[in-house]
C-alpha cells in the first residue's frame, strides 16, 4: 500500500484526535497513545497545536498513583458557537448553541412579525447585538439559521409556501440583509428533527410527527435528515385524511392538520394546557375528545408509514402533554389501523427540548463545522463513549 503524503498524514492524525478528544472527556498523552496508536512526540506536537486553535485546552490534573500527575485534555466546546432564529407572529426568538449542541445563551423579543424590510432591518440589529455579546462570553459564531414555517425552494434560499406568515415568495437575501453572519433557513419541522439525530446516535429510521399547533412532519433515513430534492419530505401536516373534511389554511379541505392540531382539542375559552389539566382530572367529555383525536394521530402515522415503515417519534407542544400511558394508547391504535397488523416498530416521544426547532437549525452550522476539523465524528451527548480510531498510515508527522 502506497504511504500518503506527509501532509494527509498530519491531517489525518489531527482529525483522528480532534475526533477522539470531541468524544472523550479528561484525555491524557498516555490514553491517546493507547487508543490512537500514535507516538508521544506526534500527540504531542498536535496537542500543542490544537491547544494554540483554541479547539482543546487544559484540565485537571489527574490523581496521582504515586508518580508524576498525568496532565488531562478536554474539547473545548465554546470554540465556536452558532445561532438559531425563529420568527413568530408575536415574537422573535434567538438561542446560541456551542459545539455540544448546548444552548449557552437564549433571547426572546416581544416583535410582531412583518413582512418588511424595516422588520428584517430591525431583526437584523437585534441578531447582531446578540451575536456580539455571544463572542465577547464564548467563541466565535460561525453563522446564523432561521428555523421557518414554510417550505423552501430546493436551494433553500426562498419560501415557496409561506401562508402560515403570509411571506411567499420570501428570500433568504431579504431575511439576512442586515446580518453580519453567514445565513442559512431551514424549515422548523426538519430543524427539530436535526435535534433528534443530534441527541440520540441510534436512530437509523423514521418518521417525525410534531403535533405543534401548525402540526408538521420530517423523515429520517440512514441515520440522516433527508429533506429531497424539492426540501418537502415528511409534510404530512397536508395530506389528505377526510376527504371533503375541514378546510384547511393551504386551501385544501381535510388536511391532516385540521384535525391533528391540539387547538382541536380545547373548547371555547380553553387552552391547551388547560385541557389536558381538566384531562387529567377525568372528566368525560375530555376524553371523548382526546380518543377523537388519538384516533385521527394515529391514522396520520399508519398513513406516513405506509410509505416509509420506520419507527415514529411524536414531538411538538401535544408530546409535551403525553404520558408514557398516552404513547402506548397511540401506538396500540396505530398498530389496530396498520395492514399488517404485528409489524414491529418504536413510537416514542420527541427529545421535547425548549425551543428544540431553533437548536436544530442552528446544529447546521456546528455539524458543517466539526465535519471539517473532526472527519466523520460521532456527535452529541449520546456520542460521548468511548471509541476507537483506526491509524492506517504508514507514517507519523
Amino acid at each position: 500500500m502506497r504511504a500518503m503524503p506527509s501532509t494527509a498524514v498530519k491531517a489525518h492524525n489531527r482529525s483522528a484526535m480532534a475526533q477522539y478528544l470531541y468524544g472523550h472527556s479528561h484525555v491524557t498523552k498516555q490514553e491517546l497513545e493507547r487508543e490512537l496508536g500514535l507516538s508521544l512526540p506526534t500527540i504531542t506536537q498536535n496537542l500543542h497545536a490544537l491547544e494554540d486553535d483554541g479547539l482543546i485546552r487544559k484540565g485537571e490534573l489527574q490523581d496521582s498513583t504515586g508518580g508524576r500527575k498525568a496532565q488531562n485534555y478536554e474539547f473545548n466546546p465554546d470554540h465556536r458557537t452558532a445561532i438559531g432564529v425563529v420568527m413568530r407572529s408575536n415574537e422573535l426568538r434567538l438561542c446560541a448553541i456551542n459545539l455540544y449542541g448546548n444552548v449557552i445563551e437564549k433571547r426572546n423579543d416581544a416583535l410582531p412579525y412583518r413582512n418588511t424590510n424595516v422588520y428584517y432591518q430591525r431583526i437584523g440589529g437585534i441578531i447582531n447585538n446578540f451575536a456580539a455579546d455571544v463572542e465577547k462570553k464564548h467563541g466565535k459564531v460561525l453563522g446564523v439559521s432561521f428555523a421557518i414555517q414554510g417550505i423552501l425552494s430546493p436551494d433553500a434560499t426562498t419560501i415557496i409556501f409561506g401562508t402560515i406568515m403570509g411571506n411567499t415568495g420570501l428570500t433568504l437575501e431579504t431575511i439576512s440583509q442586515s446580518v453580519h453572519y453567514p445565513c442559512m433557513m431551514i424549515h422548523d419541522s426538519d430543524a427539530s428533527a436535526m435535534a433528534e439525530l443530534w441527541f440520540d446516535s441510534t436512530l437509523t429510521d423514521a418518521v417525525c410527527v410534531y403535533l405543534e399547533r401548525r402540526p408538521g412532519g420530517a423523515v429520517i433515513a440512514g441515520g440522516k435528515l433527508y429533506q429531497g430534492p424539492n426540501q418537502c419530505n415528511g409534510a404530512i401536516e397536508h395530506m389528505t385524511l377526510v376527504p371533503g373534511g375541514r378546510e384547511c389554511y393551504c386551501g385544501q379541505r381535510g388536511c391532516m392538520d385540521t384535525y391533528c392540531s391540539p387547538e382541536t382539542l380545547p373548547e371555547d375559552y380553553e387552552s391547551i394546557p388547560g385541557f389536558f389539566s381538566v384531562l387529567e382530572q377525568g372528566e368525560r367529555h375530555h376524553r371523548e375528545r382526546m380518543d377523537e383525536w388519538l384516533d385521527y394521530v394515529a391514522q396520520a402515522i399508519v398513513n406516513a408509514r405506509s410509505i416509509i415503515a420506520g419507527d415514529v417519534i411524536v414531538g411538538g407542544e401535544a408530546a409535551q402533554h403525553l404520558e408514557d400511558s398516552d404513547i402506548e394508547d397511540l401506538k396500540t391504535r396505530v398498530i389496530a389501523r396498520s395492514p399488517f397488523g404485528t409489524d414491529h416498530f418504536n413510537l416514542r416521544k420527541s427529545y421535547c427540548a425548549e425551543d428544540q426547532n431553533i437548536i436544530g437549525a442552528a446544529l447546521r452550522f456546528a455539524e458543517n463545522y466539526l465535519d471539517g476539523i473532526c472527519g466523520a465524528a460521532e456527535r452529541g451527548r449520546k456520542s460521548r463513549a468511548s471509541t476507537k480510531s483506526d491509524n492506517t498510515s504508514t507514517m507519523e508527522v
